[in-house]
């Protein structure tokens, strides 16, 4: 159980010019690397294509409205059990970094204007709470979105283990579970 109180680092980097996007996403635990994924993934065939939009129709149909208000009845149930597992997701979250650099640019230079000046509204103050970077660059003369997003993010499992196990021990989450997977 030791290994629990050892952090999980979650590192994500996009960078978007023009139509091209890429990135990576990594997991790493003691700085080893657990997972890793470039993105965009590298394409897969058509017959795995096919085959993931027969699954997409497959689990189209199991949704009725039954079984809708079914779910919602039960979380509903949940909540107050699933509301401990969510506060200690957030209490084990610490962000490391939090980097945006965007160039914005809308139809219209007023547009810009107003949309860049509402970000900036709100991401000064979080500046002074957290540690994010935010640098907007607004474009007057055209109609543009591109930039670069970083976050490196760390995971302590030891709280979020225990209120996962304390929540599945409730009657109302284990009936979720089962049946949000039918």
């Amino acid at each position: 159980m030791s290994f629990l109180l050892i952090p999980l680092k979650l590192s994500l980097y996009l960078n978007k010019q023009g139509n091209e996007t890429e990135g990576k996403f990594t997991l790493r635990f003691l700085g080893i690397p657990l997972f890793s994924r470039k993105i965009p993934e590298d394409k897969t065939d058509e017959k795995e294509k096919k085959e993931e939009k027969e699954e997409k129709a497959e689990k189209k149909d199991k949704f009725s409205l039954e079984r809708i208000l079914k779910i919602l009845k039960l979380f509903k149930e949940s909540l107050p059990y699933i509301y401990g597992l969510m506060t200690s997701i957030y209490n084990a979250v610490t962000i490391e970094k939090f980097s945006v650099n965007m160039n914005l640019g809308m139809e219209s230079p007023a547009d810009t204007a107003l949309f860049t000046g509402y970000i900036w509204s709100f991401t000064y103050p979080l500046n002074a709470l957290t540690r994010i970077d935010v640098n907007i660059n607004p474009d007057f003369q055209r109609r543009v979105l591109d930039g670069n997003f970083q976050m490196d993010v760390n995971i302590r499992l030891m709280g979020i283990v225990v209120e996962a196990i304390r929540a599945y021990t409730k009657k109302p989450v284990r009936e979720l579970i089962k049946e949000v997977r039918q």
